[in-house]
């Protein structure tokens, strides 16, 4: 049995490959104002922005009756809000980390519910950012 037919998991698997893309899809800038989605590794961000990333454990095997069945894929969303200077940067995390949710809520896609990490500062070229971590565990097919 996978997710799709137990009834554990309300949608198709994803394939490993599709996760990252389907995520930044359904965060895809629908206004000048929004914050870009950087889907491949950068050297640099300017804040705000929205960033996939894989994380441990990666993947771990769903095993059923002793034989591979699907994937649980771990995957963060990364919300930088700004410069970790003096003002509004806690209140723009806020509104970023919302803004994800509900964006990722509304996608065809029935991502799974997610959990969230406190703010804390993520450097990125020597760069102190205001960020915050959306976590995401869902099956996948490899």
């Amino acid at each position: 049995m996978s997710p799709t037919t137990s009834g554990t998991y309300p949608g198709a698997l994803l394939r490993l490959g599709e996760v990252r893309q389907r995520m930044a899809d359904a965060l895809a800038p629908a206004t000048p104002a929004d914050p870009p989605v950087l889907v491949d590794l950068v050297d640099s961000v300017d804040p705000p922005a929205y960033m996939p990333l894989w994380v441990d454990p990666w993947l771990e095997p769903e095993t059923i009756a002793m034989s591979e069945g699907y994937w649980w894929a771990r995957l963060d969303l990364l919300c930088l809000a700004a410069r970790v200077d003096p003002g509004p940067a806690v209140a723009m995390l806020e509104a970023l980390v919302s803004n994800a949710i509900s964006r990722m809520a509304a996608d065809a896609y029935p991502w799974p519910a997610a959990t969230l990490q406190a703010p804390r500062v993520f450097t990125i070229a020597g760069v102190p950012l205001l960020g915050a971590r959306v976590s995401y565990r869902l099956p996948v097919s490899i």
